[in-house]
Parts: C-alpha cells; sequence; structure tokens
C-alpha cells in the first residue's frame, strides 16, 4: 500500500493596494483647506513693523508705538548713551517709566550671557 499524500493546491495570488474612494476626496479638500489657511495668515504675517514715527535730530533719536491703552515713546539720547521710556496717556500726559544707560545694559547682558550674574 502507498502511503496518503497530502496534496494542496496554492495559487499564487497577488493583492494590489485598493485606494478607498474618500482618500482622494480628503486629500484635495486637506490641501484646499491648506491653501486657504495659507492665504488667509499671509495678510498677517506679512504685515512690516507698526512703529508710528521714528524722527532723528543731532543726538537725539525718538520713536512712538502704540501700547494697550497708551502711546509709548522711546527716547535714545546718543550722547549720554541713554534710552528712556515715556507713558504718553490721554493725548496730554507724559510720564517716564524707566530711564537705562546703555553701556551698563549691555555689559549686564554680556555678564548673563557668560554665566555671571
Amino acid at each position: 500500500m502507498t502511503p496518503p499524500t497530502n496534496t494542496t493546491n496554492t495559487t499564487n495570488t497577488t493583492t494590489h493596494p485598493t485606494r478607498h474612494t474618500g482618500e482622494a476626496t480628503l486629500t484635495a479638500l486637506a490641501l484646499g483647506l491648506a491653501m486657504l489657511l495659507g492665504a488667509m495668515l499671509w495678510g498677517v504675517l506679512n504685515q512690516p513693523a507698526q512703529a508710528e514715527m521714528v524722527t532723528e535730530t543731532g543726538h537725539l533719536v525718538a520713536m512712538t508705538a502704540r501700547g494697550e491703552n497708551e502711546d509709548i515713546l522711546f527716547l535714545l539720547d546718543n550722547r549720554t548713551e541713554q534710552i528712556m521710556l515715556y507713558r504718553v496717556a490721554q493725548n496730554n500726559t507724559v510720564e517716564l517709566l524707566q530711564s537705562l544707560d546703555l553701556p551698563d545694559l549691555f555689559q549686564a547682558a554680556r555678564a548673563r550671557r557668560l554665566g555671571g550674574n
């Protein structure tokens, strides 16, 4: 007697990746939304600095900027190497907020960068 033989028929099937019908639609929608977002942000990101006015006369440089509730005036005195920060409230009051000696400010920044206090 002959021993029973196992015969297995194998068919070589290759699977092709099937593309879901909604995938192309979602990709197109995502690209469209990205383009719309880019167009909306372009105006916000492409704006110049909003310094109201910068002027220089002699050894003084003045710049105004808009604060939260008042205007801010920066005054740079090149002769004394100082920068002063003023608050202009209600268009009629000028108040000194801070005065900084620039050489001291740069020396302190240099010391912090190098690990000193």
